[in-house]
């Protein structure tokens, strides 16, 4: 890690279970996290959106073991599940016995889901989540979100940023399947910049 100011997250996954892979990230020679703390674990979970603050008001003014271990049990998820996605980009998973699938399952299971209608665009549309009752129920929001990218996204298009060092993944949702950086703030001005220098 550095000591350098902290950017603010990237949010280029294209889908929230990326995006919390990327909450760690090494865009270029420094690493961020972004969930260091307790209580950077739940400014990032607002920034992407996966509790709104009224959720958490509850878990914001204390240092609790208890978020403290559900920050660890986060963090050490996002290296199984970055493993996982390393190894399953381009192909469809398909075995539900993989240890990752089985642990998310576990972890779902652990948890209480809510149905709530609300209007929305004009419409009245149905919502489902996991209910926080306590920090440890932090991780249920995390793992259904990487429950969806399972079983809905293309893994032929997720992919990891093809800069040097980067270690940023997305979903190419782009309409000809052809993104091959983060952003072409981060990572897609500096491959220019390097080709129109080799010129």
């Amino acid at each position: 890690m550095t000591d350098a100011p902290r950017p603010a997250p990237f949010f280029v996954g294209e889908h929230p279970a990326l995006d919390f892979l990327n909450s760690v990230a090494q865009p270029r020679s420094v690493l961020y996290d972004w969930l260091e703390t307790g209580q950077d674990l739940l400014d990032w979970m607002v920034a992407a959106q996966l509790v709104t603050d009224k959720d958490i008001a509850a878990f914001r003014n204390t240092d609790s073991p208890a978020l403290d271990a559900a920050r660890v049990e986060i963090v050490a998820f996002r290296e199984r599940f970055r493993a996982f996605i390393a190894s399953t980009a381009g192909v469809q998973p398909t075995d539900a016995a993989h240890p990752v699938i089985k642990e998310i399952n576990a972890i779902l299971a652990r948890g209480v889901r809510t149905q709530h209608i609300k209007a929305a665009e004009g419409r009245l549309t149905l919502t489902e989540q996991f209910a926080l009752k306590a920090p440890a129920d932090l991780i249920l929001r995390i793992a259904s979100a990487a429950a969806h990218l399972i079983t809905q996204a293309d893994f032929h298009h997720v992919r990891n940023c093809e800069g040097p060092t980067c270690t940023l993944y997305f979903l190419d949702v782009s309409k000809n399947h052809k993104r091959r950086w983060c952003s072409m703030e981060v990572c897609g001005n500096r491959a220019k910049a390097a080709a129109y220098r080799k010129r």
